[in-house]
């Protein structure tokens, strides 16, 4: 009797001895589990598309167009109101192609966004020379409003996308055009001038009517004004947006 109590106590302790191992190792493997979890949701084990994103604020500002290397800034064009006037070349009164550099016309490399804003500037000095290379003859006079046409274009090819910057005041930016990218095209995008107007031509006598349409700029007078991008690879513009 005695060695079967003593039997019984030894299977007591063998059994409290067993549960213990087992609560032991599962608390070990629940452990192991949660820190797994945690290691599959690091995002620096993740190749997802995150990881490429740049904020906005990190990339540089937009571009002054045309780029200020030296003289006053801002495309300059003379007017075509003159019957033996000599036409812009092409009938393109500037051209991001023609009248930058190559290494500048780069800057127009873009995959999503391509927007636009004008300035109206006040015009140039008497014998700047315009963005063509012909002297301005004329001092300057005093209009107070541009309205200028511009195109958009792929590298070969016509005009994509056309719009009218209207009601240009000096020293103040127009709302933001946004154009759409055209399709199929590595080639950096090109910008053209098709027209420039402006309303001295019925302000210059001083008669001070509240209505006055823009008319084309006379063929030895130059206006000036300038434009402002942002690509893919700038900040975006400010302000509204037509």
């Amino acid at each position: 009797m005695k060695w079967n109590n003593f039997k019984f106590i030894i299977l007591l302790i063998a059994s409290l001895t067993l549960t213990s191992c087992v609560e032991t190792t599962s608390n070990k493997k629940s452990s192991s589990a949660s820190t797994t979890q945690s290691t599959v949701l690091l995002p620096s084990d993740s190749d997802g598309y995150d990881d490429d994103y740049v904020d906005d604020s990190d990339l540089p500002s937009y571009y002054d167009l045309p780029p200020v290397s030296s003289g006053q800034e801002g495309v300059i064009v003379h007017g075509t109101n003159h019957p033996n006037r000599n036409p812009p070349p092409n009938g393109i009164f500037w051209s991001s192609e023609r009248n930058m550099s190559t290494a500048n016309q780069e800057i127009l490399k873009t995959d999503s966004r391509f927007n636009i804003r004008l300035m109206a500037l006040s015009g140039p000095s008497q014998n700047t020379v315009d963005s063509n290379g012909v002297a301005c003859s004329q001092l300057p006079v005093g209009y107070q409003k541009l309205q200028v046409s511009i195109c958009v274009r792929k590298k070969n090819g016509a005009c994509v996308y056309m719009h009218l910057f209207d009601d240009l005041d000096l020293n103040e930016w127009s709302l933001t055009k946004e154009f759409n990218i055209p399709s199929n095209t590595d080639d950096p995008l090109v910008i053209e001038v098709l027209d420039a107007q402006w309303d001295f031509s019925c302000t210059w006598n001083g008669s001070g009517s509240s209505y006055c349409p823009f008319s084309a700029v006379w063929d030895q007078d130059c206006v000036r004004f300038k434009m402002q991008v942002s690509t893919d690879g700038t900040q975006d513009l400010p302000g509204g947006r037509y």
